[in-house]
């Protein structure tokens, strides 16, 4: 378990490389892509793959799209992994555009591979064979690229919810560090002593003392 927190730790770090590669490579292809179309819409004679004149393929330009989509977008992303300041939302939205990119790649290079999947005959003596499986190794290294930024955007994103203190799934990590904090205690002030009445002495008198005080004494012959 711990090694692999430490390897979602160091996730960030290798998103951006991987990034900036991506980047690199989408430069790449951008410039391939352009020079394809760029030779095909000015082309008056065909050349040794087709007699066509003046047509650009389909794909092409969808693989030029795709690469300046990933230019614009890899810039944004780098900045997101660096800071990681927005929150759910900024994984969310990365995931997003890494997913639309993702496929967008994968449509391009499969449909590219199918339609100039035997180049080895003439590569070697023509420049445009040449380009064409050049733009199909690109766009695979692309798709490639991105397959892994997604894994590692993934990664990330639970390793920052377990840093934070909270599982992917919005509880608690195991095992829990808690912290308990005792409840301040409480004087209780004794009650005062209530002060008892002083006790009051009666003096019974009873019939026959009343009788012996007022009667007369009796002289003694």
């Amino acid at each position: 378990m711990d090694s692999w927190w430490a390897i979602c730790a160091s996730s960030s770090r290798m998103s951006t490389d991987l990034m900036r590669s991506q980047w690199c490579c989408a430069v790449v292809l951008l410039g391939l892509t352009a020079y394809r179309i760029h030779y095909t819409k000015r082309s008056n004679t065909g050349d040794v793959l087709t007699s066509r004149t003046h047509y650009y393929d389909p794909v092409i330009a969808e693989l030029l799209v795709t690469s300046i989509l990933t230019i614009l977008g890899s810039m944004a992303i780098i900045g997101l992994i660096a800071g990681r300041m927005g929150g759910p939302k900024s994984f969310m939205g990365e995931l997003l555009y890494l997913f639309i990119v993702w496929v967008m790649f994968l449509v391009g290079a499969a449909i590219t591979t199918h339609k100039w999947l035997h180049l080895k005959w003439c590569r070697g003596s023509q420049k445009v064979c040449r380009i064409l499986e050049t733009i199909k190794a690109f766009s695979w290294i692309c798709f490639g690229l991105l397959s892994f930024l997604m894994l590692f955007a993934i990664a990330d994103y639970f390793w920052s919810r377990y840093r934070k203190g909270g599982s992917a799934y919005g509880g608690s990590t195991y095992p829990e560090a808690r912290t308990a904090s005792a409840a301040p205690a409480t004087y209780t002030a004794p009650a005062p002593a209530t002060q008892q009445p002083p006790a009051t002495h009666t003096t019974e008198t009873t019939y026959t003392e009343v009788r012996a005080t007022n009667a007369p004494a009796t002289a003694t012959a």
